[in-house]
């Protein structure tokens, strides 16, 4: 009889543990699903900040096209008015947007920097000294300096005759490297292509070197818009000679090697019917979220008179020597971040 009255116990505590087993399951997989969840939602939400992120860009990028074929220009920088209407046309300047590489806050998180390629030294021109000085004011030695502009002459002239201290196709071929390209690199980044340029320069000097350099051909010597670093190794300057130039180029056109002499005491060892007074319409746009270690490049030329108001020629990706900090906030309403209106010049 007490066999009897056991088993209907033993039966409960058997179905108390196993509902204890389902329990514990259950919380197990709600845990598990919640771990799940959050993880989607983490990756949801990295997905729509990388998504914004690239809107961001693009809206600034197609603004920036915008203003650069519509608004006027003087001697360094695009003449911004107030307003986006066509009566804005009428109106005074509400500010200006260099393009000698200046950093602006662009759409949301976005930043750029415009820079006339005209302020900028030529890779394919290893025989103008300013490449050279360039090196050397990154950091290369004089002679290393020299053997790699000789091996870029090498490397982009159209015969293979070895110059002093260059590389050609033998040399490539002993190494098991492709050989040289014998035409105009494309973009600054394919100097890394030619031999021994790795070797010479290290990772600091790259993304030193890399936003002075532009693959365009002769556009002229333009000191209103040229890189401060490219005019010190071009004039062989310091701080306060250069000081006095970029002051100068604030107020007026620097448009001869003698306004460079007056302001620097050194008259440049260039041909003065290159000096540019004005920027030219070859641009390059630097655009870059906030908080990234590199940059894209886009390459446009102006074409006003063409079928379309531009015309874009290359886009590459490229390290940043340093984020820049305080970036200026464009004066036009159409990178005003919501809720706050870009100044207006006064009536």
């Amino acid at each position: 009889m007490a066999r009897c009255r056991s088993a209907p116990r033993a039966a409960a505590g058997f179905v108390l543990v196993a509902m204890l087993w389902a329990l514990a399951a259950l919380a197990l997989l709600a845990s598990y699903v919640d771990g799940v969840v959050a993880a989607e939602v983490g990756r949801a939400r990295l997905a729509r900040a990388a998504l914004q992120q690239e809107l961001d860009l693009r809206a600034t990028e197609s603004t920036l096209l915008f203003l650069l074929a519509t608004e006027q220009q003087n001697h360094r920088a695009v003449l911004l008015t107030a307003g986006s209407e066509p009566a804005a046309w009428r109106r005074a300047p509400a500010g200006e947007l260099g393009v000698a590489g200046e950093a602006y806050a662009g759409v949301g998180s976005a930043a750029f920097a415009v820079q006339d390629e005209g302020g900028l030294v030529s890779v394919n021109l290893p025989r103008d000294p300013a490449f050279a000085a360039l090196l050397q004011r990154v950091g290369v030695p004089p002679q290393q300096a020299a053997r790699v502009a000789a091996r870029l002459r090498d490397y982009v002239d159209v015969d293979d005759a070895l110059s002093l201290g260059g590389a050609e196709r033998f040399d490539y071929q002993r190494r098991a490297l492709p050989p040289p390209l014998n035409h105009h690199l494309p973009a600054p980044l394919g100097l890394r292509r030619v031999l021994g340029v790795d070797a010479a320069l290290d990772g600091g000097q790259w993304r030193a070197l890399l936003p002075l350099l532009t693959a365009r051909l002769p556009l002229g010597y333009n000191f209103n818009t040229m890189r401060p670093e490219a005019m010190a190794a071009l004039l062989g300057v310091e701080a306060p000679a250069l000081e006095r130039l970029l002051a100068a180029r604030a107020e007026r056109s620097i448009a001869s090697l003698a306004d460079v002499a007056a302001l620097t005491g050194v008259w440049p060892d260039l041909d003065p019917t290159l000096v540019a007074p004005v920027p030219s319409g070859s641009l390059r746009l630097g655009l870059w979220p906030a908080g990234a270690g590199s940059r894209t490049v886009v390459g446009i030329t102006l074409t006003p008179g063409g079928l379309a108001p531009w015309r874009k020629e290359y886009r590459y990706s490229e390290p940043m020597a340093q984020r820049p900090t305080g970036l200026a906030a464009p004066a036009t309403e159409l990178f005003a971040p919501p809720g706050r209106a870009a100044p207006r010049p006064p009536a």
